[in-house]
C-alpha cells in the first residue's frame, strides 16, 4: 500500500486522544519539575531575566524633579526545541472479533502506549535533572559514606542538609525552592531517620509522612518518584535515584503559565499534542494504533534548583 493511500486511511481518533490526554501515571513526577507549556512552533528563545528587580534603587523624588527612571530589564535567550516521539501497536481483525469489549481493548492499548511515551520522557527529566555536571558547585552536594541518609548511627541531620540547599537556591534567586522531588530511597531513609522521628516522636507514629516532611522543611510541594525502568526487561532500575531536587518551580496553573514566569525548567508542548490515530495495513486485515507526543524539555533557570545526590550508601 503506498504512502499517499495509507495518509488517506490515517484517521486521528477524537475519543482515544481524550483518553491519552487525560490518563496520567502517578508514579511519574516529571511534570513537577518541568511544568508544561503549549509552544506554536518547533523551535524558539525563552527569554531568561537578570535580578534587576532586586537592585535598590533611590526612588525619592523631590517637588517638581523628574521621575526616577530605570532601565528595561535585562535578559538572555535560551533556545528551545520541540521533538516528535510515537510508539504503536498493531491489532488483527480476529484478534477484534475475539475481544468482548473491542472499545475497552482500544482503551487499554491507548494507555499502554501512553505509558511507554511517559517514561521516556520521566527517564530523560530525570537524567537532566540528576547530572551532577548540570550544576554549578554552591548548588549541590555529593554526600559522603559518613553523611549518608540511610546509616542512622551518623551524626548527619538530613534536614540540615536540605535547609543549606533551600538557603543556597535563596542565595541565588531570592526564593526558596517551593518543590521537592526524591527517589523511593531516598524517602524511605528520610521517613525512618532518627533525627526526623525525634521531632514528631509526640505524634506516635512509626515513619514520617510526605505531609510531615512538608511541615518540617516548610517545602509545599513533595513528590517520590517511584517509576522503574529495564534495559533487559529482566533487571529494574529506579529513575529516580538516590538523590533530592530543590527547585523553585512555576505553580501557575496550566492556562495562566508562561515561559516569562520564573521557573527551573518547562516542558515544552508542541500545539494539539498528544494525539491518537488509526491507519490499516494489510488490506485492512491489521488495524495500527498510534501515539503521537511532541515536546522538549529544557531547564530555562539553573540556579533555580539544587542537587543533593548519593543520599544513600547502605540500601
Amino acid at each position: 500500500m503506498s504512502a499517499s493511500r495509507l495518509d488517506d486511511l490515517r484517521t486521528i481518533d477524537p475519543v482515544l486522544t481524550c483518553i491519552s490526554q487525560g490518563y496520567s501515571n502517578n508514579s511519574f513526577v516529571a511534570e513537577h519539575l518541568f511544568p508544561m507549556i503549549t509552544v506554536s512552533k518547533l523551535k524558539g528563545k525563552v527569554p531568561i531575566f537578570s535580578k534587576d528587580a532586586f537592585i535598590v534603587r533611590d526612588t525619592l523624588r523631590a517637588v517638581r524633579a523628574d521621575s526616577n527612571r530605570i532601565p528595561p530589564s535585562s535578559f538572555d535567550l535560551v533556545s528551545f526545541e520541540t521533538k516528535e516521539r510515537d510508539v504503536e501497536m498493531a491489532i488483527d481483525y480476529i484478534e477484534e472479533e475475539e475481544t468482548i469489549d473491542f472499545a475497552s481493548y482500544e482503551n487499554q492499548i491507548t494507555k499502554q502506549l501512553v505509558d511507554s511515551v511517559s517514561l521516556a520522557k520521566e527517564k530523560e527529566a530525570a537524567d537532566l535533572a540528576q547530572s551532577t555536571s548540570n550544576y554549578i558547585t554552591a548548588l549541590k552536594k555529593v554526600l559522603l559514606s559518613t553523611e549518608a541518609f540511610d546509616d542512622y548511627a551518623s551524626a548527619t541531620d538530613p534536614l540540615s542538609i536540605i535547609k543549606d540547599g533551600m538557603n543556597a537556591v535563596r542565595a541565588r534567586i531570592a526564593k526558596y525552592p517551593n518543590t521537592m522531588v526524591m527517589g523511593a530511597k531516598t524517602f524511605n531513609a528520610l521517613s525512618r531517620h532518627p533525627k526526623i522521628l525525634d521531632k514528631i516522636k509526640y505524634v506516635g507514629i512509626g515513619k514520617a509522612t510526605i505531609d510531615i516532611i512538608k511541615e518540617l522543611t516548610d517545602i509545599p510541594n513533595i513528590h517520590v518518584g517511584l517509576s522503574v525502568y529495564t534495559d533487559d526487561g529482566i533487571a529494574f532500575s529506579d529513575v529516580w535515584s538516590d538523590n533530592i531536587v530543590l527547585a523553585y518551580i512555576d505553580q501557575n496553573e496550566s492556562g495562566k503559565r508562561s515561559e516569562f514566569n520564573p521557573s527551573y525548567g518547562y516542558t515544552f508542548q508542541r500545539q494539539s499534542m498528544p494525539e491518537v490515530d488509526t491507519y490499516y495495513e494489510n488490506g485492512g486485515k491489521v488495524k495500527v494504533i498510534r501515539y503521537t507526543d511532541n515536546y522538549g524539555l529544557k531547564v530555562t533557570a539553573s540556579d533555580a534548583a539544587y542537587l543533593i545526590s548519593h543520599t544513600n550508601y547502605n540500601s
